[in-house]
C-alpha cells in the first residue's frame, strides 16, 4: 500500500494513504494530537490514577511508533516502569519510518529511542531502555484486532485505529467488549473518535464513556472507564 509522507502543523510529520483517503494522524498537528489524546488523556491521567509498580498500556494500530515513542519519553520523565504492547495488521516498511521526522522533535539525547522501537523484533519481547529501575518493554504484536487474544491485563487502551468511516468492523461493541475484559478494575480507553455511534458502542460494551475537549482541530476526543470492580 502507498503511503505519503504529510507535514502536519507544528512540523511533525504524517501519512497520507491515497487508496484510503485517510491520514494516520491529524493534519492539524500529528504530534500535537497523539500528546492531547494519549499521552495528556491517556497514559498521565493512568499513572496519576493508579498505584501501579509497572503501567500496562495496549495500542490499537501501531502505525508509525508515535504513539510508542512518547509513551516511553514520558515514562521516563515520571520514572514509571511500562509494559507497551502494540497490535498491527499493516507494518509500515522501513524505507517508509527512516523518511519520518519525529527524531528531530524530541531532546537529542533521546531520539535513538525511535529506531530502537522500530528494530524491535515482532512478536517478541524486547527491552528498549537501558534504565533498570524505570524499563520500557515493547511487544509489537502481527495480527488482526479481530483474531487479537490478549495474554495479560492492561491499565490504559489507546485505540488508535483509522477512522470509523474506513474500518467499520473495529469501531464495534463486541470489539469494545473484547478490549473492556482485558482492563484492569478503572483502567480505561482513549481514542480522537467522538462520534455518537463509537460513543454508543463503548456503552454497550460496559464502559462509563466521558468526552473531553479534542486536539486541534477537532471538538471532542473521549476516555472510557472500565468500571471498578
Amino acid at each position: 500500500m502507498f503511503h505519503q509522507i504529510v507535514t502536519t502543523a507544528g512540523g511533525s510529520h504524517t501519512l497520507f494513504v491515497p487508496a484510503l483517503n485517510e491520514h494516520y494522524h491529524s493534519t492539524n498537528g500529528a504530534l500535537q494530537e497523539s500528546l492531547h489524546v494519549f499521552i495528556d488523556a491517556g497514559f498521565k491521567y493512568a499513572t496519576e490514577k493508579f498505584s501501579r509498580t509497572c503501567v500496562n498500556v495496549l495500542e490499537i494500530g501501531f502505525g508509525t511508533g508515535l504513539n510508542a515513542l512518547l509513551t516511553l519519553l514520558e515514562a521516563q520523565n515520571r520514572k514509571t516502569p511500562v509494559f507497551y504492547e502494540a497490535v498491527e495488521k499493516y507494518p509500515l516498511p522501513s524505507t517508509t519510518i527512516a523518511q519520518l521526522n519525529y527524531h528531530t522533535l524530541i531532546p537529542p539525547g533521546d531520539n535513538h529511542y525511535f529506531a530502537k522501537i522500530h528494530q524491535a523484533k515482532w512478536n517478541e519481547e524486547a527491552f528498549i531502555t537501558h534504565y533498570p529501575e524505570t524499563p520500557y518493554t515493547l511487544l509489537k504484536t502481527l495480527q488482526d484486532l479481530l483474531n487479537y487474544r490478549p495474554c495479560r491485563m492492561f491499565d490504559v487502551i489507546y485505540f488508535d485505529a483509522f477512522a470509523p468511516a474506513v474500518q467499520p468492523e473495529l469501531w464495534t461493541t463486541a470489539v469494545f467488549k473484547q478490549l473492556y475484559n482485558c482492563l484492569n478494575s478503572g483502567g480505561i480507553l482513549v481514542t480522537y473518535a467522538a462520534k455518537g455511534t463509537v460513543k454508543a458502542a463503548l456503552r454497550e460494551a460496559g464502559f462509563l464513556v466521558e468526552r473531553l475537549p479534542g486536539a486541534a482541530g477537532k471538538r471532542h476526543m473521549v476516555r472510557a472507564r472500565a468500571w471498578v470492580q
